[in-house]
Formats: structure tokens, C-alpha cells, sequence
């Protein structure tokens, strides 16, 4: 079979982008027909129900969902082993056949999803709690702040001293670990038209993509890759503001607080840029916890980054376990050329 050659991957990012965005606009135009479902009704006092789902589930809706997850799954984790094993592993301009197939595949799954929507409804989350969907999530932001500690550290700029044959394992097997999570929460909801729903399918799209350009230097981009990392926090405080309850400070500042304590300091800001930001964090805070919330509820503040830096070292201390007990195997200590020059 013959590809294309010389496509800069420049290029297939921008197109990818533009059929992300068309999706969301299919999915505004859904709207109107997507109306005909009755939803389930929604239990009092349960935070953890999923709203959009059917009262009355179908065998052949499940076997849609679960099917195009599996095997949307299953077919970019072949292709994650074959640019592993199959291509020199160097970062290049212009797309290979491996990635030229990852897309194609993204392209025709989240199409298929879009349809699949229109005449069954239901996602996965008519079978699991919502919880294990938010638990993806987690885990791919920890995992990245795991691997950026090298460039930008974890705590205002300070670097912590992990062993580079863990920075090595990231690198090797969080392509598997991330398209699961995102390729499960996409399939996990229905593609329906609100404003969270919306956000939160071209994030999992673009993330999607930024996976089908691996080894590619617009894989390497820090701008995109920042893009993707932050674009939780709009997503999480509008599910969150839809949600009602108050959850929304602690999503907003949750990852406010995580773009202040690492992530600001990995875009090569001056000084005084940092300390503005900083700043207004904390005059926001002040102002929320004395005028619009109770002051012991300021702890919403540290929630969600506790749990992702914790997440950090406890991901650290299993990894080290598992490297002692299989004597630091040969797998742990492969040569990366590309992230020991900081990439």
C-alpha cells in the first residue's frame, strides 16, 4: 500500500484540528433530533449519576459502544507497537505511515461515534459510575507532570530527583496508558450538545490526534502540548458549573492551583509575569473564601492537586518496587536520546 509522503505533520495537526471542530459543530446541528431520547430520571442526592443516559437501554446500543471502544482501542494500540518496533524512533517533520493510519483511524472512529450517538444514545456510562471515567483523567494529568518534572519541575520551578530509567518507562508505555483513557472517556459519553459535552469531546479529540503524530516534532511542541494539558480546567469548571452544588471552585481552583505551582513554569515566563499570575491567584482566593464561600471551605483549593502530586510519587514507588524486584530488567533502562535533551 502506497502513502502519501512528505506531508509536514504540521499540516495533518491543522487538518485534524479543523475535523475536530466540524464534529462539534455536527454535534450542535444533533441537537434537535438527539431531543427524541428519553433520558433516565435523575436519583435525589446522587453526585455520581451520569444525566445522559437512557431510561430504557438497549442490548444493541451496548454492543455499539463497547464494540467501537474495544476496537477503537485495540487498533491505536497497534499502531503505538509499530512506531515503537517498526519505525527508528528519531522525531521527524512529516508524517509517517504510522501515523497516517493513526489518524485515519481516529478520523473513522470518532465519525462512527457521532453516528452511533444519533441511533443508539447511550456510551459506556450506562454500564460504569462516572467516577472510573474522572479517574482517567486524573491519570494522564499525573502522569504528564510526571514526565515535565525534568523541564519544569514540579513545585514553582524545583526539579525532583527521580531515576531516568522511570522518566524512560513513561516514555515507553504512556502512549498506551493515554489513548486508553481518552479513547474510554470518548466513548464513555454520548456526543450530545452541551457546552461541557462540547469542550470536553474536542479535548479528547485533539488529544487523540496530538497521540497519532508520536514521533513527530509537533508531538514535541511545548505550546500544543500545554494547550492540551490546560484545556481541563475550562472543561471540568463547566461540567462542574452545570452540575450546580458549588463543585466548580473546587475544579476551577483545583487546576488553577496546579497551573501556579507547575505548569506556569514551563512556558518561559519573566519573573514578573509569575509573580503577576500569582498575585491575582491569590487575591481570587481571598476574595471567593470571604465574599462567595464559607473560609473553611478553602481546602477545595488543594484537593485535586493533592491527589495528582501524590499520585506522582505513588506511581515513583510502585515503579521503583516492580524495577528492584525485576533487577532493574532491560526494558527500565532503554537509551532515550530525545528526553535526556530535555524534550
Amino acid at each position: 500500500m502506497q502513502f502519501p509522503k512528505n506531508i509536514p505533520s504540521e499540516r495533518g495537526l491543522n487538518a485534524s484540528i479543523i475535523y475536530s471542530v466540524l464534529i462539534c459543530l455536527a454535534m450542535i446541528l444533533a441537537g434537535g433530533w438527539l431531543a427524541q431520547y428519553t433520558l433516565a430520571p435523575v436519583p435525589p442526592n446522587d453526585g455520581m449519576f451520569y444525566d445522559w443516559q437512557l431510561a430504557e437501554p438497549s442490548a444493541l446500543g451496548a454492543v455499539t459502544y463497547w464494540g467501537g471502544f474495544a476496537l477503537h482501542n485495540l487498533l491505536i494500540w497497534l499502531t503505538i507497537w509499530w512506531a515503537q518496533n517498526r519505525t527508528d524512533r528519531t522525531y521527524v517533520t512529516t508524517l509517517r505511515p504510522v501515523n497516517i493510519v493513526a489518524l485515519g483511524i481516529n478520523i473513522l472512529f470518532i465519525a462512527l461515534h457521532y453516528l452511533q450517538t444519533l441511533f443508539f444514545y447511550d456510551g459506556i456510562a450506562q454500564d460504569l459510575p462516572s467516577w472510573i471515567s474522572q479517574f482517567t483523567v486524573i491519570m494522564m494529568l499525573f502522569v504528564i507532570l510526571a514526565m515535565e518534572n525534568r523541564r519544569r519541575g514540579l513545585f514553582f520551578g524545583r526539579k525532583i530527583n527521580f531515576k531516568q530509567e522511570f522518566y524512560h518507562w513513561l516514555r515507553d508505555y504512556h502512549g498506551y496508558a493515554f489513548s486508553f483513557a481518552v479513547i474510554f472517556t470518548f466513548w464513555f459519553h454520548p456526543l450530545v450538545p452541551t457546552q461541557g459535552h462540547l469542550l470536553g469531546a474536542l479535548h479528547v479529540m485533539l488529544v487523540m490526534v496530538q497521540g497519532s503524530l508520536m514521533f513527530t516534532r509537533t508531538h514535541l511542541n511545548r505550546n500544543w502540548r500545554f494547550l492540551l494539558e490546560i484545556l481541563v480546567l475550562p472543561h471540568a469548571a463547566l461540567v462542574a458549573l452545570g452540575q450546580g452544588g458549588g463543585l466548580v471552585y473546587m475544579f476551577l481552583y483545583g487546576f488553577m492551583t496546579i497551573f501556579i505551582v507547575t505548569q506556569m513554569h514551563g512556558l518561559g515566563l519573566k519573573p514578573w509575569v509569575k509573580y503577576l499570575f500569582g498575585a491575582g491567584y491569590l487575591i481570587s482566593i481571598l476574595i471567593t473564601y470571604t465574599l462567595l464561600r464559607p473560609p473553611f471551605m478553602v481546602n477545595e483549593v488543594i484537593r485535586i492537586p493533592l491527589i495528582d502530586y501524590l499520585m506522582i510519587f505513588a506511581t515513583y514507588g510502585i515503579w521503583l518496587l516492580l524495577a528492584r524486584l525485576g533487577q532493574r530488567s532491560k526494558f527500565m533502562r532503554r537509551d532515550d536520546p530525545v528526553m535526556a535533551a530535555g524534550d
